[in-house]
């Protein structure tokens, strides 16, 4: 839907409400209407539809995207979990030695100079950190 102008939307939208509502216009009038308006109520409720598809996704996929996110969170939670302070510190370096080799600045040294003063926690979230910098860089070099 492109209107020509903002009054010609708020029409359109007040249109519908009013067929939500089961209010006048109805039906008919209503496609008259829109067709009288120079709109086209067959792609109008295409366009309706498929925004509504991209922007407002249904309970069930709602659901399962966050069913999605909660398997992610708890797998890299129980990773987590199994791996020692050192292996976590190990991972952190590889990580740092990985980017570097695609080119990545140094500066990501910086980040675990003081590994005695780090909690568990705070390395696990440095890892995670640098895993997503180190794919978004491999995608990166792969575009390039």
């Amino acid at each position: 839907m492109k209107p020509n102008n903002k009054s010609e939307a708020a029409r359109f939208l007040d249109n519908l409400e009013s067929f939500l509502h089961e209010t006048d216009p109805v039906g008919k009038e209503l496609t008259e209407g829109l067709r009288d308006e120079g709109l086209d109520p067959d792609q109008l409720g295409y366009d309706l539809r498929e925004l509504l598809e991209q922007h407002a996704p249904t309970w069930k996929q709602m659901a399962e995207r966050e069913r999605q996110f909660a398997l992610e969170a708890l797998s890299k939670a129980k990773a987590a979990v199994s791996r020692t302070r050192a292996e976590t510190e190990q991972l952190i370096q590889s990580t740092v030695d990985a980017m570097q080799k695609l080119g990545a600045p140094a500066t990501a040294g910086a980040y675990h100079q003081k590994f005695q003063t780090a909690t568990d926690a705070d390395l696990e979230s440095l890892l995670e950190d640098l895993e997503a910098q180190y794919e978004a860089l491999k995608g990166k070099k792969s575009n390039e």
